[in-house]
């Protein structure tokens, strides 16, 4: 009996955790959510809302592209006053052009403006260029550009506080706690399955509304609780965190291996981009290139990211004088260590398992939102019986 009247007092301690948690942090998640779902297929989006900036030549195959260095010069052309190109992007199947992105100065904040030039593979044209983003106006640039801002910091990274950062950070974490009271409060003691996991026909509305609460919070938990760690394992502390544990388990090559800056040396010349990328082509096979980063300073290097087989991508990092590979991070030469923590963020946008994988994300996206608007609407339902217990207790 005492045995029993504490299982009963502990569970009404987790349903209240479980039910502030999912109020006071629930629409965070459903927000975060709905964006996930919008950017899962983002980049055919943005080229659908500014088709101009996306335009090729009738026929433009790779075997046509023109010379790296040639895109690279073009994009110069177009280079907004006083910007540095930080990253090119090569063409795919969804975004069929170049890509340069370009940092500002912007004073006072915590990261420079950016702005993206687009380049013509075939043909090296300029078909474009936009403003992407500012930390001071977050809403600014293109539609696409504000959802991954709001999925990623909820727009509230403010200078010297990136609030948004922290919000997720933590808050995942307590998210990821509520949904797992809410699986144990949801489990049969009586080991009645089939009613656990069933939505009550021709119930009250009451009735209905717990059971679609439970069931899809059961059937979906599991891969929320999947998207919540990948997306957690970007933020910090946790990547530091996450990746020292794995390092503990088994070698990471990104931990385990020396600096990855360029020795300067006087007077020689930086290799150009088209120079690295065939170095990092060179070492990893039958690989397609999507990004190649510049130096940012004297010391800075290449960083060549690069497409093969796998689920995940390998990138190089190439001394930007000498042309010498600092580090090669790729599936080929991987440790296990490297194959958890490569998986990651493929499993977080469903990338992993291709258009499955990534339709099943859309849709798990839109889960938190119906988890918290039938949670919302239990609470009220409690909320409301109480108050008539109450009053019909104070009329007698």
């Amino acid at each position: 009996m005492q045995a029993e009247k504490r299982i009963i007092t502990l569970r009404k301690v987790w349903l209240k955790v479980h039910r502030y948690l999912g109020l006071t942090l629930g629409a965070m998640f459903a927000i975060i959510g709905l964006t996930g779902s919008l950017i899962v297929f983002w980049q055919p989006l943005d080229a659908l809302l500014n088709p101009d900036l996306f335009r090729t030549t009738t026929g433009c195959a790779l075997s046509l592209y023109r010379p790296l260095d040639d895109i690279v010069a073009a994009a110069q052309t177009h280079a907004p006053d006083k910007g540095k190109l930080r990253l090119l992007t090569f063409p795919n199947p969804e975004r069929p052009v170049f890509t340069a992105a370009y940092e500002v100065p912007a004073p006072g904040t915590d990261w420079d403006d950016r702005y993206i030039v687009f380049v013509e593979p075939c043909n090296g044209l300029v078909t474009g260029s936009r403003f992407y983003d500012s930390q001071l106006r977050p809403l600014d640039g293109p539609l696409m550009g504000v959802a991954i801002r709001i999925h990623t910091s909820l727009l509230l990274n403010f200078p010297g506080f990136w609030l948004g950062n922290n919000l997720i950070s933590f808050g995942s974490v307590f998210i990821a706690c509520s949904m797992l009271i809410g699986v144990y409060l949801w489990w049969p003691r009586n080991r009645r399955w089939l009613t656990a996991l069933t939505i009550k026909r021709r119930s009250s509305r009451e009735r209905f509304n717990y059971d679609l609460h439970k069931v899809f919070g059961v059937f979906a938990g599991f891969l929320l609780l999947v998207s919540l760690f990948t997306g957690i394992h970007m933020y910090s502390p946790w990547t530091e965190w996450i990746d020292q544990g794995i390092n503990n388990l088994s070698p990471v090559t990104r931990l385990t291996t020396g600096a990855t800056s360029s020795q300067l040396t006087p007077g020689k010349k930086v290799i150009s981009a088209e120079q690295a990328l065939k170095i990092a082509s060179a070492n990893i096979p039958q690989s397609y290139p999507i990004s190649l980063a510049f130096p940012g300073d004297e010391q800075g290097v290449y960083s060549i990211t690069l497409k093969s087989d796998s689920v995940w991508d390998g990138e190089v990092i190439i001394d930007q004088y000498s042309g010498k590979i600092l580090q090669l991070y790729g599936p080929n030469n991987a440790t296990a260590g490297d194959h958890f923590l490569g998986w990651l963020f493929p499993l977080h946008t469903g990338q992993a398992f291709g258009l499955t994988g990534r339709i099943l994300i859309l849709f798990l996206g839109l889960m938190p939102i119906l988890l918290y608007v039938t949670g919302f609407i239990r609470w009220r339902q409690k909320r409301k019986s109480r108050r008539l217990h109450i009053s019909k207790q104070t009329t007698y």
